[in-house]
């Protein structure tokens, strides 16, 4: 990242986004979530916006790079899922990001946004890669490996290669969705998600029985919502979260849904 990128963002005065270690802090509580460095870069690109449409196809090429044309549509809204989880989770009453239908994305004039650069992070501890011991780099040095020829050695790399390219969106797909979980089937056609890290589903299942209007052609919900918080975020897709291109998905935001 650039120097202007070491900045730090305040976010509705409850929230600290820190570029350079890709999380997020509240400044209360001091709880803190790591961010996915492509979720991290298309949160930083849309608070360079402030409450300007940044289009997909923008977000893709700054948090994907040279590659963002081989990046699927499921990819690029897991990375906004999960955003919009992080700020559920710290209790964020407000939507920070909003969808904009066939333009692209933006972050409201309503919500502050402050650029920070006092801000101090030597309390904020957050471990990106773990450095192995002396020991343990000594211990790998001494070991002798079988040496390769060229032709292997190009074999491999071609094989590597290939199989990252084929299996890299499926496993990230599978790798995120592993947080939600199939509920039991209630009266109607749709296929409901629950977030696995919620302490009980009375919130969730509660929401189905008051809104079963938004059950129809064998739509798929998940569901994101927590005993303690009243945020509830619903994201609607006409297919499952498998990579299809054709899916088709738009997100429904409630920042104090209260369950009767």
């Amino acid at each position: 990242m650039s120097e202007a990128d070491n900045l730090c963002y305040l976010i509705e005065n409850k929230i600290i986004f820190l570029p350079e270690k890709q999380c997020l802090v509240h400044t209360d509580s001091h709880e803190q979530i790591k961010l996915k460095p492509t979720a991290s870069l298309c949160l930083l690109l849309l608070l360079r916006n402030h409450a300007e449409i940044v289009t997909q196809n923008e977000l893709l090429a700054f948090a994907w790079g040279e590659s963002h044309r081989q990046v699927s549509f499921n990819a690029f809204y897991q990375s906004i899922l999960s955003l919009r989880k992080s700020f559920l989770q710290m209790n964020v009453e407000k939507q920070i990001i909003t969808t904009v239908p066939r333009k692209g994305l933006l972050i409201q004039q309503e919500i502050t946004i402050e650029k920070k650069r006092d801000y101090s992070v030597s309390e904020v501890d957050i471990e990106l890669t773990e450095t192995p011991s002396v020991t343990e780099t000594n211990r790998v040095e001494n070991k002798k490996l079988p040496k390769l020829n060229l032709v292997e050695t190009l074999i491999i790399m071609f094989t590597v290669l290939i199989a990252g390219v084929l299996l890299y969106p499926k496993v990230t797909s599978e790798n995120y969705f592993s947080g939600y979980v199939a509920s039991k089937k209630y009266d109607g056609q749709c296929h409901y998600f629950f977030n696995d890290d919620a302490s009980n589903y009375l919130r969730h299942e509660g929401f189905i029985k008051e809104h079963p209007e938004m059950c129809s052609d064998n739509k798929f919900l998940y569901i994101t919502a927590y005993p303690e918080t009243k945020n509830i975020s619903i994201i609607l897709c006409t297919t499952g979260m498998d990579l299809s291109h054709d899916n088709s998905c738009q997100s429904v935001y409630y920042p104090r849904y209260d369950s009767k």
